[in-house]
Formats: C-alpha cells, sequence, structure tokens
C-alpha cells in the first residue's frame, strides 16, 4: 500500500485529528478517584466505533471497562494489537497548571491537559493511522486490534484475569505498548521491555488517640518507629537490605550492554529541567544508564503522620504510614519480593508494622534481536529521519507481562510524545508536531508489518 497518500491524509485532516484528541482530554478520566471513566471509556468506544472498528466494552469491574476493538482487514493475515489506557493521574497541585487541568488549551502549537501525553495522544493517533488508511485506500494492511483499559494508573488490579479469560480475542502477531516518542533532539526511542513494580503500604499504631508529646518519654512514637523500619530497608548507598532480595536478578545480556553505549543519556538537560546538579551518587554515562534500566529499587513514595498544618503543634502521632514501591527486574517476581519483606520486618524486630500489598506488575523483555523490533525501529527513522534509540528495557513499569508472556507475542513500546511532556506533572502537554509524525510513524508500522 502506497504510504505517501496516506501521509498526505493526516495532513490535510490534523485540524480533525487535533479536535477528537482535544475533546478526548476534556473528558476527565481520574482511576484513583473513579472520576469521569465510564463516560471516557464511551468516548474511546465510539471514537473507535466511527472509524470501523467493531467494539464492546469488557468488564473487568462494576466502574472500570477495558474498551476492545478489533478490525480486519480484506487482504492481510498478520495482527497488530494497540494497548492502550484511557485513565490518567490526578492532576493536582491544580495551582501549578498555566491552563486548565482538563481544557485541552492548545497555545503556541502545544496542547496542554491531563492524559493528553499519556496516554491519550497516543490513542488518538493510533486510531488515526487506522482511520488514513481506511480513507486513502478502503483497507488496512494487518488485521488491527485495541485494548485501552482504565485502571493502568493505579497498577492494572484487573487486567490480569481479562486477559486469560479473552486470549482468543486478544490474541495477536506482534503488540505496540501504550508509552514512547523522542527525545531532546527529536530522536525517536523505542523501549522493548518494563520493570515490574509492587506497591506497599506500612502502618503502625501507638496509643488509641494522638497525646500531648510531653508524654514522649512514656508514650511509644509511631513515626519513629516507622523511620527505623524503612532505615532497616535500605542503606545509605541504597542498597536494600532485605535478604536475598537481588537473589533472582538476572544480568544483562551482551547485546543489551551494547544497546547502553548507544543510548544518548541528555544528562545536562535531564538536570536542568529537574532542578538537580548531580545525579544519585554523582552517577554518569553507562554506570547511570545500566543503573536506570537493569537496577530494582525500593521508593518511598509518601509518610503521613502527625501535625503537617502552619505553625507548630506539640503533638505525639498515634499513628504512621509510609508508601513504598519496588521496582523489580527479571527474574524477580512480586509476590517473592512481598514476602521477603515480611519476614525482613519480623526479623528485625518490626513485626508490630501491618504490610498491606497494593498493585503489582512483573517484569518482561522483548529480545532486541527479534524481527519485530527492526521493522518499528526502521518504521521510526522514516518518519523522523534520524537513528532510533532502542532501550531495551525501560525504568518504568506497567502489565506489558501479560501480553508478552501470557500471550508469548512480541511487544515494543512506541509513542508520539516528546521529552518535555511533563507526565504525571502539572502542565503535562504534548506538541502538535509531536501528535501528527506519531499518527504518521503508527501508520507506517502498519505498513511495514504488513509488508514483512
Amino acid at each position: 500500500m502506497g504510504i505517501k497518500t496516506v501521509y498526505d491524509y493526516v495532513d490535510g485532516h490534523s485540524a480533525d485529528f487535533i479536535q477528537d484528541l482535544v475533546r478526548l482530554v476534556k473528558q476527565p478520566s481520574i482511576s484513583a478517584r473513579g472520576e469521569g471513566i465510564i463516560a471516557c471509556a464511551e468516548i474511546v468506544e465510539a471514537m473507535l466505533g466511527d472509524v470501523g472498528f467493531s467494539t464492546k466494552l469488557i468488564s473487568t469491574s462494576d466502574e472500570y471497562p477495558v474498551v476492545f476493538g478489533e478490525l480486519k482487514s480484506k487482504t492481510g493475515k498478520k495482527t497488530i494489537l494497540f494497548y492502550d489506557h484511557y485513565d490518567v493521574q490526578p492532576p493536582e497541585p491544580i495551582e501549578e497548571w498555566k491552563f486548565g487541568a482538563f481544557s485541552g488549551e492548545i497555545h503556541e502549537g502545544i496542547i496542554y491537559g491531563r492524559g493528553v501525553s499519556d496516554n491519550k495522544g497516543n490513542i488518538v493517533s493510533r486510531v488515526k493511522a487506522v482511520e488514513s488508511f481506511l480513507k486513502t485506500h478502503g483497507d488496512v494492511p494487518v488485521n488491527v486490534k485495541f485494548v485501552v483499559e482504565g485502571e493502568e494508573e493505579v497498577g492494572s488490579p484487573h487486567l490480569l484475569p481479562m486477559v486469560k479469560n479473552n486470549r482468543s480475542l486478544i490474541a495477536n502477531d506482534a503488540t505496540i505498548w501504550e508509552f514512547g516518542g523522542t527525545n531532546f533532539e527529536g530522536r525517536p526511542e523505542i523501549y522493548l521491555g518494563l520493570k515490574g513494580v509492587l506497591s506497599v503500604e506500612l502502618r503502625t499504631q501507638g496509643a488509641t488517640r494522638d497525646v500531648h508529646s510531653a508524654n514522649a518519654p512514656l508514650v511509644p512514637n509511631p513515626a519513629w518507629r516507622l523511620i527505623w523500619a524503612l532505615n532497616s530497608i535500605k542503606d545509605d548507598q541504597d542498597k536494600v537490605l532485605i535478604d536475598d532480595f537481588y537473589e533472582n536478578v538476572k544480568e544483562p545480556s551482551e547485546t543489551e550492554l551494547r544497546l547502553l553505549v548507544e543510548i544518548p543519556l541528555e544528562e545536562g538537560k535531564i538536570k536542568q529541567a529537574l532542578g538537580l546538579k548531580e545525579f544519585l551518587h554523582g552517577k554518569r554515562g553507562n554506570e547511570a544508564k545500566k543503573s536506570l534500566l537493569f537496577s530494582p529499587t525500593c521508593t518511598i513514595n509518601g509518610f503521613l503522620t502527625g501535625y503537617v498544618g502552619n505553625g507548630s503543634k506539640t503533638v505525639l502521632p498515634r499513628k504512621a504510614m509510609a508508601k513504598l514501591d519496588f521496582r523489580l527486574v527479571p527474574d524477580q517476581r512480586s509476590s517473592e519480593i512481598f514476602n521477603k519483606l515480611v519476614s525482613h520486618m519480623h526479623q528485625r524486630g518490626f513485626a508490630d508494622i501491618e504490610a498491606v500489598q497494593h498493585g503489582s506488575t512483573e517484569p518482561t523483555r522483548t529480545p532486541v534481536t527479534h524481527k519485530f523490533v527492526q521493522i518499528v525501529a526502521e518504521a521510526a527513522e522514516k518518519v523522523y529521519e534520524k537513528k532510533t534509540i532502542i532501550y531495551p528495557t525501560s525504568a518504568a513499569s506497567g502489565p506489558m507481562h501479560l501480553f508478552r508472556n501470557l500471550l508469548d507475542s512480541p511487544v515494543v513500546s512506541a509513542g508520539c510524545s516528546h521529552a518535555d511532556a511533563k507526565g504525571h506533572a502539572p502542565n503535562e502537554n504534548l506538541t502538535i508536531d509531536s501528535f501528527i509524525k506519531g499518527t504518521k510513524f503508527m501508520a507506517t508500522i502498519l505498513n511495514d508489518f504488513g509488508e514483512n
């Protein structure tokens, strides 16, 4: 199929594409609060239906349906699946947004709004890539399926049974994952895997009520107790001290390590964007890249106890809570790490501290040498006219393992975002140029996968 006519259609209808993206961004879909989820799922389903997909909402829970879409090619035999999510992170702090968090405001060629980059821009770019083929050729080069869930930002707690119960429905030959884009120099980036993640809450209780801090010599302080427990988990060099935590860590292959050399780490620009003088422990170059991509982690996400308002309050709190996440690498497993954490707490004398497991996903990777990786990388170079940066894995996490491990298809993460998109932060944005090029990129993947 001629890809040039597809590109021309994308350019000629870009204003309509942008309008549809803005409409989707204006619909809040905050999974952490259950806000706007059903309404957003219905918009995504309608968008797929308008293009020609057969669609349905697959119930995974009462409030968070998965949007499934399928479009069969008249000539292509292979099937590509697009995994995306329509839910977004909470927009707080609201006061730091230049424009309304769900305004979809366009200013100087940039679209602003929560979810415009993560992940609604990718959803729309993929739908419009398919539309562009249908309008110009009356067909698509391959069968296309969409799985668009509404719980990714809260750990995809119901996606596992959905995948297991619908294996034949979502079976495919290759999957394009939900994120990706370009770096500060405009080079396209693709990712072949994700770390796993284990989210945990630690809770401890002291007295039955808050008491005057003058009683500190007699009344146990749960805040200090939790601090001591946390201090036992990791040392000041960021080594996790849980017994056998690193036992199943699989070292990166020589091919994966060679890719590190080719991955540009834009240290100066990243530090400037984050207001940092240096990375943790002064890491630089390949050491920093290897640590980021291949090292498991333990991070305190939040700590809550006592009085944190203005001025002072001489109080000894009755309870304390901390939220942690562990980023995992092959061949660690979230259930094993949680059990090791619980054992650690008991062995170190903190059996009274309750550990509660929240969401979790497992680590996974697609081999660098897989043919589909080459197809996606070359498609990116055709559109962006710059050499593709191939990440053997990502420092981020998500339910990719369900598609890679259970469905046994290659998975490559690629998208239309850009280096300063500010995902998960105030002023999340997507440049119009990135969105349009990303749409052409997805169309090129469809074309080239059909030809190979």
